[in-house]
């Protein structure tokens, strides 16, 4: 049975996050669903006496699991996890009780364990010039096409894509302008003009969906529009709360129809850096792919993008004599 105070400590704390730290609802809601582990963990147990809890809760996260799947919880969702939770205690310790030490809170840490290093899924170049090669029927598959080369090119998260209105793309100087002051939902409400990849025959399919959606409405319109019922470019003054949900699935189902294997919005992201980042020369480049994904420090983008499959590490090796 969870401990109904520790349940309300977890909601106090949520709120503080949401009002003082003014982190993202959906941020929050990351962290709630993590704080749901910690519950589970401790049981009718208070988390003042956490400390002497076994096992203990880094241990717990091996074994333990919410969403009904099998398997153990990945180390990456894992130290987000215990991340979450750090940030929890620190906050408990300093306003709630201070009894609870900060020797306890550096313990909720895995251990550096051997684990089989993991290839990231990634959209590749050839894929992504597969899919701007493809049969578009109509404008519904159009407008998947051109999404999907977009996200490509930009890097941009789906939620930012799908709110992205035409005015604050500029093709020519390849710039998006993701300010969440012009209704971009971005991660974290940060600002940034950002810039698509100079890939000629991509930029061509995204050129082409500009022109076509421009000749209908005006600049208010979004990238990815809402379509009436006969097919017809509509203009809308906000996006819809399902617009996410209506872009993958029209992604889905063009992809399915030509014959091409689908990827998440997200695994488009993932193509944009690993583009970037095998064509970097130095730091500095390395520095500007982390940008223009919006990337608080190259340390994020090092940790979760760049991961080299082992063809990659041995073409670069073998450039180094030479």
């Amino acid at each position: 049975m969870i401990n109904r105070q520790n349940w309300q400590l977890t909601k106090k704390y949520l709120d503080y996050r949401l009002h003082v730290d003014q982190v993202s609802v959906v941020s929050m809601e990351k962290e709630k669903t993590h704080l749901r582990y910690l519950l589970e963990w401790a049981q009718d147990r208070p988390f003042s006496k956490s400390s002497a809890f076994r096992p203990t809760f880094p241990e717990f996260l091996f074994v333990a699991r919410l969403d009904g799947k099998e398997g153990q919880l990945s180390a990456v969702y894992v130290k987000k996890i215990l991340a979450t939770v750090r940030m929890f205690y620190s906050w408990f310790s300093e306003n709630e009780d201070k009894n609870v030490k900060s020797v306890f809170i550096k313990t909720l840490r895995v251990k550096r364990v051997s684990i089989v290093p993991k290839v990231r899924d990634v959209v590749t170049l050839d894929e992504i010039i597969a899919i701007a090669k493809a049969p578009a029927l109509n404008i519904v598959e159009r407008r998947a096409r051109a999404g999907l080369v977009f996200l490509y090119l930009s890097g941009m998260r789906i939620g930012a894509f799908v709110s992205l209105s035409m005015r604050l793309i500029d093709i020519e100087n390849r710039s998006v302008m993701q300010f969440p002051s012009m209704g971009v939902r971005t991660k974290n409400g940060k600002h940034s003009t950002t810039y698509l990849l100079d890939i000629p025959e991509l930029l061509t399919v995204v050129r082409d969906w500009c022109n076509e959606i421009l000749s209908q409405v005006n600049f208010g319109v979004f990238y990815f529009p809402i379509l009436s019922s006969d097919a017809k470019l509509s203009y809308e003054p906000v996006i819809g709360k399902h617009r996410v949900n209506l872009a993958r699935r029209n992604f889905r189902d063009w992809l399915d129809r030509v014959g091409l294997p689908y990827h998440s919005p997200h695994k488009f992201r993932h193509g944009h850096v690993h583009y970037g980042l095998q064509r970097s020369k130095d730091m500095a480049d390395f520095k500007a792919v982390s940008l223009n994904v919006m990337h608080s420090s190259v340390k994020t983008t090092d940790e979760f993008y760049s991961v080299l499959s082992g063809n990659d590490v041995k073409d670069r090796i073998s450039k180094l004599e030479k």
